[in-house]
Parts: structure tokens; sequence; C-alpha cells
């Protein structure tokens, strides 16, 4: 199994929740565009679009 950074890991949870359940949504500051302040969230609102992904 390969190394992953914590945020990393983080980003993959969140991408394998929201493409199981349409019902997930991530909401926060800057999680949008920017990816978070950690790029957590990063790619996830190009993925899942605005409605899923809030600023």
């Amino acid at each position: 199994m390969p190394e992953l950074t914590f945020v990393d890991a983080i980003r993959s949870a969140l991408r394998d929740e929201m493409a199981a359940d349409a019902r997930v949504f991530v909401l926060g500051q800057d999680v949008g565009v920017k990816g978070g302040v950690f790029l957590a969230t990063d790619g996830l609102q190009a993925s899942y679009g605005e409605y899923r992904v809030i600023d």
C-alpha cells in the first residue's frame, strides 16, 4: 500500500463518500475553488459541482 499524507487520505475519503452518496456535501471557507487551506478539498468542486462543495 502506498504511503499517504493525512491530507491525501482526507481528500480520498471525501471523494469516496461523495461518489457513494449524493447527500454528502462539503461546506466551509475557501473549500471550493481554492481547495481549502491545506488543499484537502482540491478538485472536489470541479468534480461534484458548486452545490455539493460550497464556499
